[in-house]
């Protein structure tokens, strides 16, 4: 199967149609309308036929087992990743790794028909997977976890305990999140499995402190390899070194670190981690020109193995335990989203307005952020009306993850003696720093309290009512922070689609304040009933 997220920009989806040359779409009667616009532009020869899921249950053939097996060299999934060249990369992996993914995971975790897994993860990411599939495979329980709460911190260490979770996974982001407020009590929660991104160790640290007696495993894996392929057991001594470490292979999986001639490096130097085993999946779906230079024979195994290069750079300790270190290439993991900035590099040189542009990430208080610098084609037109322009072309075509919400306008890129970019020289931005230079203090004690937690979150010192939350180091994983705590402050709900509309205090308490005079009150009730009286009596 190919998970397509309905949230996705239709451009997204139309190519990774197009790319995977799946014969058949099903959807959901509620997606019908968005799938057959989709649709709408292949042509007749390459048109996916369209199944409705609601259809297909209530047809005679849904009642029959059609008694159709897969064996181990079958394909389970394919899972689209962003790709550097541009074009979004489908990871092909197999029965075998995917079901030797979820089965080490049962000895290791200890797991038993007792234990209760949240799902968190989107099932467009390879995450899902075993969040969904495991369970069934020893007797346990899922737990689909609604989107609303699997972002907001607080509101999912409540979801946990109130459902008897007793796995949890979560990127470091969301973890921070969760330690950012006041301690709740996880009587039935085994395990913390921080994944997507590295884990600083001082979080890790953090983590111990506050639940000694909830187990933390780093694990580690690429979705080319059919997600985890290793396990570390965090402990407090762990937690003192500048690296976390990733641990020690998963069953029937072999890790090597390597230098560029895929030699093994000495004991304790850097090399690029290298997978091979059960785990690596079968390449990029339709693309051999990428699958080759990363899909490739095992020099350590034999003849017809291949080994899977990750880019990653780890080194192995003495008592054989790898850390990782960092990346090779431009890849980087933004809140546990994988993003290669080529591919968004490759969709902001196609707009008209820019001569030439990059996108780095940049550290700010509230964690990793992209950052894009553009050179104008035409200095003459208006800045913010250009930027606008490209802002609104990115979101129709990539995920709102890899649309940067930080800009810089360079008069030309920084270049080093070979005339290539310099992407070290690319200025810095004060991210978490950019009020207005005209500051306007709240006026009213709505203002008042939407400021204050906008400063409480976004970790500054002071809100001014015109300063803009994504300037100052805002993104949607906060804003869902923002509008759990919104709601708790004022007593009322307010959706989070508020946080992205307004993204200013003053625009956000005008909505809020229209909200309030949209509320049917025990007064308007009672009018509305004089009316209808009046109305019947004519």
């Amino acid at each position: 199967y190919l998970p397509l997220d309905p949230g996705l920009p239709s451009q997204r989806l139309s190519r990774i149609i197009e790319l995977s040359r799946t014969p058949l779409l099903v959807c959901s009667a509620a997606c019908l309308e968005q799938a057959q616009t989709l649709l709408e532009e292949f042509g007749c020869s390459n048109r996916p036929r369209l199944l409705v899921w609601e259809e297909v249950q209530a047809s005679v053939a849904a009642r029959h087992n059609l008694g159709i097996h897969s064996g181990p060299d079958n394909l389970a999934y394919v899972i689209y990743t962003s790709g550097s060249t541009g074009l979004p990369k489908g990871v092909m992996v197999e029965q075998r790794g995917m079901l030797n993914n979820q089965l080490s995971k049962r000895p290791y975790l200890d797991l038993s028909a007792a234990d209760v897994i949240a799902q968190t993860a989107s099932q467009s990411f390879d995450i899902s997977v075993w969040q969904f599939l495991a369970a069934p495979l020893f007797g346990a329980r899922v737990d689909i976890v609604p989107n609303a709460i699997a972002h907001d911190p607080q509101g999912l260490l409540a979801h946990v305990q109130a459902q008897g979770i007793t796995v949890l996974e979560s990127v470091p982001s969301l973890i921070q999140g969760m330690l950012g407020s006041e301690r709740l009590s996880l009587d039935g929660l085994r395990w913390m499995l921080p994944t997507g991104e590295a884990m600083p160790p001082e979080l890790a640290h953090q983590w111990l402190l506050r639940y000694p007696d909830i187990g933390l495993v780093n694990a580690y894996g690429p979705a080319e390899c059919s997600d985890d392929v290793a396990f570390f057991r965090v402990d407090m001594a762990s937690t003192r070194g500048s690296y976390l470490p990733i641990g020690t292979p998963t069953d029937n999986n072999l890790l090597y670190l390597l230098d560029g001639a895929l030699e093994l490096v000495p004991l304790g130097a850097v090399g690029e981690l290298c997978v091979a085993g059960t785990g690596v999946g079968r390449g990029y779906v339709s693309d051999p020109l990428r699958t080759a230079p990363v899909f490739v024979p095992n020099p350590f195994g034999a003849p017809g193995e291949r080994l899977y290069r990750t880019g990653d750079l780890a080194r192995r300790r003495t008592d054989g335990v790898l850390e990782y270190v960092g990346r090779v290439d431009h890849q980087v993991k933004i809140r546990g989203y994988r993003i290669e900035l080529g591919e968004i590099e490759a969709r902001v040189h196609e707009q008209p307005e820019v001569r030439d542009a990059a996108v780095g990430v940049q550290e700010g208080v509230n964690g990793k952020h992209l950052v894009g610098y553009l050179v104008a084609a035409d200095a003459a037109l208006n800045p913010g009306e250009r930027l606008e322009r490209i802002k609104q072309r990115l979101r129709a075509e990539l995920p709102e993850y890899m649309v940067p919400l930080h800009w810089l306008w360079l008069e030309q890129m920084p270049l080093n003696a070979n005339g290539k970019l310099d992407r070290k020289a690319l200025p810095t931005l004060e991210i978490g720093q950019l009020q207005s230079a005209d500051y306007l203090a709240p006026r009213n004690e709505l203002e008042q309290t939407l400021a204050d937690i906008w400063a409480e979150v976004l970790k500054v010192e002071k809100v001014g009512v015109r300063d803009n939350f994504f300037e100052l180091g805002g993104h949607s994983l906060l804003a869902t922070q923002i509008a759990s705590r919104l709601q708790k402050a004022l007593q009322r709900n307010v959706p989070l689609r508020a946080m992205f509309e307004c993204s200013t205090v003053e625009e956000l308490a005008e909505y809020i304040d229209g909200l309030a005079a949209s509320d049917i009150t025990e007064e308007k009730v009672d009018r509305l009933n004089d009316l209808m009286a009046e109305l019947e009596g004519l």
